[in-house]
């Protein structure tokens, strides 16, 4: 069909996105979306190191209260009242996805059994790349951590 003279066809401009467009709008994204993960990552990891804490600070009370009606510290995490224990070590907070593994170490060079004790937190799982690495806390309430702050 011929235009009507008079009456010319304009060209209309493209609709949408060229390549080049569509990929740097997605770099840019990509770029905002890390920026954006990084500080929300570290709000989680302080979160599940929180928990972490909480549970060694439950430990340390399960063995103060055991100490005062046995009269010595307790061996394991089971003896303690976990019996979800898995041997030495308790996936922490449950074992489907565990953020830590606590266990109990026993003082060897202590003068007697069950006289001394230290509660270990060990990150697993997506909580390894923490940098405060594992946690501790012992009988004298000693705490401690890879990096000063973490409790």
């Amino acid at each position: 069909m011929k235009p009507r003279p008079g009456r010319e066809r304009r060209r209309r401009p493209a609709r949408g996105w060229s390549l080049p467009e569509l990929a740097l709008a997605l770099l840019v994204a990509a770029l905002l979306a890390r920026h954006a993960m990084f500080p929300f990552e570290q709000a989680l990891q302080r979160s599940r190191r929180a928990s972490a804490s909480a549970a060694l600070l439950e430990v340390s009370l399960r063995q103060e209260r055991h100490h005062a009606r046995q009269g010595r510290y307790a061996s394991s995490l089971a003896e303690l009242g976990w019996p979800q224990a898995q041997g030495p070590d308790l996936p922490w907070p449950d074992a489907r996805r565990p953020w830590y593994r606590l266990h109990l170490r026993a003082h060897d060079a202590a003068p007697s059994p069950g006289t001394g004790y230290e509660a270990v937190a060990e990150p697993v799982g997506v909580q390894r790349g923490d940098a405060c690495g594992s946690l501790r806390i012992d009988h004298l309430g000693g705490r401690g951590a890879s990096l000063p702050g973490c409790w």
